[in-house]
């Protein structure tokens, strides 16, 4: 059984350009999640899986810092759509059974979680499940995106807006997403293969490409939450997490 880890670290992000760059007590963003997935494949029991780690960037000073930190790096386009067609582009060549992708801007996610969400999707033969995790605040944050799922935690549909919407009274919880995936490979080429979906469109949530085609996402639970990297001013959150 053969998985690759792929981090996609796109330079050019609108809202925090160069972001994987940014120093979090004194280390890149981008060597936290690297250092993470690591951490994540020493969890696993390797007797039973490879697993190889990449960076996938369209940057040259992205690859720089990288490899100095020792990590392996694939060099793609700028223009990909997502960091799934990143990470697409970055192993099309590569044999391998699973690929999980881990956005480059969690500094926070936790490697035990990382671990379970292959593990379950392995033993289950998942097409593609993804973390979420029980909160009781953001709600009404679009940054936040929520996800209401059925009794066998696959997924209904992912939302910016606030659902499940109370009627009377709001929900006393809600699934907040954590926006790392682990893909069947045929998945994941099945995914790059289709054209965007009118509802991926409106929410710019990737992965609704997948309900929208019928191809079923399995929610994982986290043990723990995460803050992702999507402004500068999010970098300050992190360090408070930090001290």
């Amino acid at each position: 059984m053969k998985i690759i880890i792929a981090i996609p670290a796109r330079y050019g992000s609108k809202r925090f350009p160069g972001k994987p760059l940014a120093l979090i007590k004194g280390k890149p963003m981008i060597q936290w999640v690297y250092e993470k997935a690591v951490k994540s494949v020493g969890a696993i029991s390797k007797s039973r899986y490879m697993i190889e780690i990449i960076i996938a960037t369209d940057d040259e000073r992205i690859k720089k810092t990288c490899e100095n930190f020792g990590a392996k790096v694939i060099m793609t386009p700028s223009d990909l759509p997502s960091g799934t067609d990143r990470i697409y582009y970055a192993t099309k060549e590569m044999d391998y059974d699973y690929i999980l992708n881990l956005q480059g801007d969690e500094p926070l996610i936790y490697e035990k979680d990382l671990k379970n969400l292959i593990k379950e999707a392995i033993k289950n033969d998942y097409p593609c499940a993804t973390l979420i995790y029980k909160t009781y605040t953001g709600f009404e944050n679009p940054d936040i995106v929520k996800v209401v799922i059925d009794k066998n935690k696959k997924a209904l549909y992912f939302s910016r807006a606030e659902i499940p919407f109370g009627r009377d009274k709001k929900p006393k919880f809600f699934w907040k997403h954590i926006g790392v995936y682990v893909y069947r490979k045929d998945i994941i080429e099945k995914f790059v293969s289709l054209k965007k979906g009118e509802l991926e469109d409106i929410e710019k949530l990737e992965q609704l490409r997948l309900l929208e085609n019928g191809i079923p996402i399995y929610c994982v639970i986290a043990e723990k939450d995460t803050v992702p990297v999507d402004r500068k001013e999010d970098i300050k959150k992190i360090l408070k997490l930090l001290n």
